[in-house]
């Protein structure tokens, strides 16, 4: 029996997996190729001739086999380097560095996507259209044009074949994230399944420019009272899943702003940048998950430009209010408000030591108390955090730790352009304004008035609920499942061992057989010697060496 997960691929995925475990030996990673069953996939002679371990760091040529293995692996690390509960800190910090460097995409091929996504020749789509990119990455470029209206437009394409390559290295992700859950023995990454399946779902709607549409829409909504701040208009008839033409912006990136433009108008841009997010995650509850650079300008009107708006997250009112309730006590440095509501964003049912929690988070804040409030980091205190949750288990919601890293990008950048801004105190006003609400009176009378009405829906459920639960303990049809973990590497040994020591036993069975019709002269003889005795310890000898290769492959004599 074997406890192999099933990789229900096509011969293309297998060729593929066969690549991708070529690329871990290659990159000193061997061992753990072993570890998770994968040599079968190693072409011939790869399979016993692992190379050794390279002298470079475990971070650094796991960027490497990311950087090897395309896109979709890319774009993968960079969202596993916004999850500071999934891996230790050295690994996100080199995640963070990794390049998609791609050569542009053929004209020949933008011509044909365009077309086909449009359903028109390129000249009657565009008065101009510029074939040289403007920007490119792993997944889509863009290209300058102009429409037949005299309109600048910024039309974004996504990478031709990039769906199908998606779909396989998806499959395969999951294939080892349930090889990694039975066989790897590691605390962490914790639920990688779970993770592969997030992905995915982020993955897929921000290669939907319909979705990435449909957000800068919902952004324009919610800062249409907001002045400082501006979201490209969205061309609906050049826009299809493949496809995104937006208004054309003509900016300045953050991190490129001119040296003449004046230290008052940085801090004001840092304001109104920190402003913006401090908004989306508190009030709107829906926030642009990628600041980076290159997404965020500065325009001709001193307005600050979102560009770039696949990626986001959404919060519920819960998470909201255990966020905000995270952010005062960090201010008042109040260690047991900080735990409490930490605790509230829990989705794990483990029991939690509270106690030991408390006392390392107060170490944790002792670093702060010496310090003034200006000087504290939000961003860097929620990883710190984030961290402490990795060591009790605590499994958070993804779009709480995804708006943890966001800010703490989001710090980063505007320190850059006003060093003396604190994000803490800059959402002080608007989380004590949140907290007022969440008190008012008639806020709270709705409030208990929803849990009467879910109290008597409980009471008039659970007489009914009771009553079958008790025929069924009567009858004998109450069934009460138990689900062992962590046994399938214990399972899988045991069958190997079982399935040498039974191998052992024909190898010496074939032995003494054969001595036997050797010492009693039966059979057709050679020479006075059993042609049969003989035939036996050749096949014996075979599969003893077999059974010794086999062993000396695993590593484990």
């Amino acid at each position: 029996m074997s406890a192999m997960p099933r990789l229900g691929a096509t011969f293309q995925d297998l060729n593929r997996l066969r690549e991708i475990v070529q690329v871990l030996v290659g990159h000193g990673f061997g061992f753990l190729v072993d570890q998770l069953q994968l040599k079968q996939y190693l072409p011939g002679r790869a399979r016993i001739r692992v190379r050794p371990a390279h002298k470079l760091s475990v971070p650094v040529r796991v960027r490497m086999v990311l950087e090897t293995l395309g896109p979709v692996f890319i774009k993968f690390g960079q969202t596993l380097s916004m999850r500071p509960d999934m891996l230790p800190l050295e690994f996100m910090t080199e995640l963070v560095k990794l390049q998609d460097n791609v050569p542009p995409i053929p004209k020949e091929d933008v011509r044909r996507l365009i077309e086909e996504e449009l359903g028109a020749p390129l000249e009657k789509l565009f008065k101009k259209f510029n074939h040289t990119p403007i920007a490119a990455a792993s997944m889509a470029q863009v290209h300058l044009a102009v429409r037949h209206d005299g309109q600048e437009v910024a039309v974004k394409i996504q990478r031709p074949g990039l769906r199908k390559v998606l779909d396989s290295d998806i499959e395969i992700l999951r294939f080892l994230a349930r090889l990694w859950e039975r066989f790897s023995g590691q605390e962490l990454p914790r639920r990688p399944l779970e993770f592969v399946n997030e992905f995915e779902r982020i993955i897929r709607e921000e290669l939907d420019f319909v979705v990435e549409g449909r957000h800068v829409e919902r952004f324009q909504r919610n800062f249409k009272t907001r002045e400082a701040y501006h979201f490209p208009k969205i061309d609906w008839a050049l826009t299809t899943p493949r496809c995104l033409t937006q208004e054309f912006i003509d900016g300045y990136k953050l991190t490129e702003l001119p040296k003449t433009l004046p230290t008052q108008e940085r801090r004001r841009l840092a304001q109104i940048l920190v402003d913006a997010y401090i908004l989306m995650a508190l009030e709107d509850h829906f926030f642009h998950a990628d600041p980076h650079p290159g997404n965020l300008l500065l325009d001709k009107k001193k307005k600050l430009v979102f560009i770039d708006s696949g990626q986001v997250g959404r919060l519920d009112s819960e998470t909201v209010t255990a966020f905000t309730d995270m952010l005062l006590a960090l201010v008042t440095q109040n260690t047991d408000d900080l735990v409490d509501a930490y605790l509230r964003l829990s989705m794990t049912d483990e029991v939690v030591d509270t106690r030991a929690m408390k006392k390392d988070v107060g170490i944790f804040l002792e670093q702060y108390y010496s310090l003034p409030v200006e000087k504290i980091s939000f961003g860097q205190s929620m990883q710190d955090l984030i961290g402490i949750s990795a060591k009790y288990r605590i499994q958070l919601p993804p779009d709480f730790i995804v708006l943890a890293r966001t800010f703490f990008g989001v710090e980063g950048l505007a320190r850059s352009l006003n060093p003396e801004l604190n994000l803490v105190e800059a959402a002080r006003p608007t989380a004590e304004k949140i907290l007022r609400q969440r008190y008012d009176p008639r806020k709270l009378g709705k409030n208990l008035w929803r849990q009467i009405r879910g109290l008597e829906r409980f009471l008039t459920n659970l007489p009914s609920q009771m009553h079958e639960l008790m025929l069924k303990l009567l009858q004998g049809h109450l069934k009460i499942e138990f689900q062992h973990e962590g046994l399938e590497t214990l399972q899988h040994n045991l069958d190997r061992a079982s399935n040498r020591l039974s191998f052992s036993m024909v190898v010496a069975a074939l032995i003494i057989g054969s001595s036997l019709l050797l010492t009693a002269g039966r059979g057709t003889a050679l020479s006075h010697l059993s042609i049969l005795g003989l035939v036996g310890y050749l096949i014996a000898g075979i599969l003893g060496l077999w059974l010794i290769i086999a062993i000396l492959r695993s590593g484990k004599i």
